[in-house]
């Protein structure tokens, strides 16, 4: 794959350190909302990179 995070709906993977945190953020949106990926990003003081590959829709 070359993005850098990938969502099956049952697990998530990222490539590499910064990544992590992209994948990090991307889980806090899913599960909390975009307001809450979007708090956590400025106070981590990180701007995420890239879209997320869903390869199935996220269950709830």
């Amino acid at each position: 794959m070359d993005q850098r995070v990938v969502d099956d709906g049952d697990l998530i993977t990222a490539g590499g350190v910064s990544s992590g945190i992209d994948g990090a953020l991307w889980l806090l949106e899913r599960e909390w909302g975009s307001a809450a990926a979007t708090h956590a990003e400025s106070i981590a003081e990180f701007e995420r990179r890239g879209t997320v590959l869903r390869t199935a829709t996220a269950s709830s």
